[in-house]
């Protein structure tokens, strides 16, 4: 389980449940007490009802769960699992835990939720979340990165936006944008070894985390400290005959050159990309189910990178900013995505986000 969550507020109702699907994340974290539980089942019964792909993990602070019919809640087909804070009594904990179906319960005792709260059956057992400030969206690309980099075992953005002016339209877009790439990683991260099996790394201007996913598998996540238009990494390990290599990312999976030379493994990267999934692996079924996941999930990927790119040119043009001169490459893009050209509109939506500064 990796979520991809967004944190609503106490009096959250189903259309912001809908925008949190809308936007493709596939968990909302609802605040719950004793004078909303009856709505916020409500809310769980009809997502499930309409068939949304969303799931809840409920929010209790302190002595109020006590005051919850945690009854009512119980093996609830939409509901994840819970937040527990400032709840340390074990007794109580296992009560919660008793309501879901694989006995989630998170726990954490600091004022900002998910720095050090347990993603595991024992609430002190160090896997955590990675709370997401949804201030700027220009902010989000780094906090994502550095929250992978430190190996969390999930995202959740501190709030959903709306889109009642331009400055909350363009960070609700930039979180669809990021909850696709996340998707697409999904498989790997909800799936990594225990804490412990990786390692960090770093090589001339890259940094990163390897992670060995199996006796013939490894999944490596890079990090470039600068742009540049081409680069070979060399990894510390020399990887078995018929491994391949390939870069996990839109708009299609990657197959890179790889070489073994001494006690190293180099893999040539052909472009420039911020942030880098390497996979390393000889698994033809699986290669073939990554290309898959890649092509189902492109047309969203495409379709929020070119959005958010839009709302951020109308922000900085309420603002009166000014933007730099990227010729046709406006038209250009909605030409491409109007056209359903889905890799040639993504990339040129990136493009356009980065020379906006919105992405690096």
């Amino acid at each position: 389980m990796f979520p991809i969550a967004a944190a609503l507020h106490l009096n959250a109702t189903l259309a912001e449940v809908e925008r949190a699907v809308e936007h493709w994340l596939d968990t909302v974290v609802v605040p719950i007490d004793q004078n909303n539980w009856k709505r916020v089942r409500e809310m769980m019964t009809s997502a499930h009802k309409r068939g949304w792909d969303i799931r809840f993990v409920l929010w209790a602070k302190g002595a109020t769960v006590k005051s919850i019919p945690l009854h009512r809640f119980a093996n609830h087909p939409a509901l994840a699992g819970w937040l527990l804070q400032d709840i340390s009594d074990p007794v109580l904990i296992a009560m919660v835990r008793a309501t879901t179906e694989e006995g989630m319960a998170w726990a954490w005792q600091t004022p900002l939720p998910f720095t050090k709260g347990t993603l595991a059956l024992q609430p002190m057992e160090g896997s955590w979340w990675a709370w997401i400030s949804v201030k700027q969206p220009e902010t989000l690309h780094q906090q994502v990165t550095q929250a992978l980099l430190s190996g969390t075992r999930g995202i959740c953005f501190s709030r959903l936006p709306d889109e009642s002016n331009p400055s909350e339209k363009e960070c609700l877009k930039a979180i669809a944008f990021f909850a696709v790439h996340l998707r697409l990683w999904q498989p790997f991260l909800a799936n990594l070894p225990p804490e412990g099996s990786h390692w960090e790394w770093q090589a001339g201007d890259f940094i990163g985390r390897v992670w060995e996913l199996g006796e013939r598998e490894w999944l490596c996540l890079l990090v470039a400290k600068r742009t540049m238009s081409r680069t070979t990494i060399h990894l510390p390990f020399v990887v078995p005959e018929r491994i391949r290599a390939y870069g996990v990312q839109f708009p299609a999976l990657l197959r890179l050159p790889l070489q073994r030379k001494g006690d190293g493994t180099l893999i040539h990267l052909t472009e420039s990309v911020p942030l880098t999934f390497l996979w390393l692996t000889d698994n033809k079924e699986k290669v073939q189910r990554a290309h898959q996941h890649t092509n189902e999930l492109l047309p969203k990927a495409m379709q929020f990178a070119v959005q958010w790119a839009l709302v951020r040119k109308e922000r900085w043009e309420q603002e009166k900013r000014p933007l730099p001169d990227l010729g046709e490459r406006w038209w250009t893009m909605l030409q491409q995505a109007k056209r359903r050209q889905l890799a040639p509109a993504y990339q040129t939506a990136i493009q356009l986000l980065s020379a906006l500064s919105a992405l690096p």
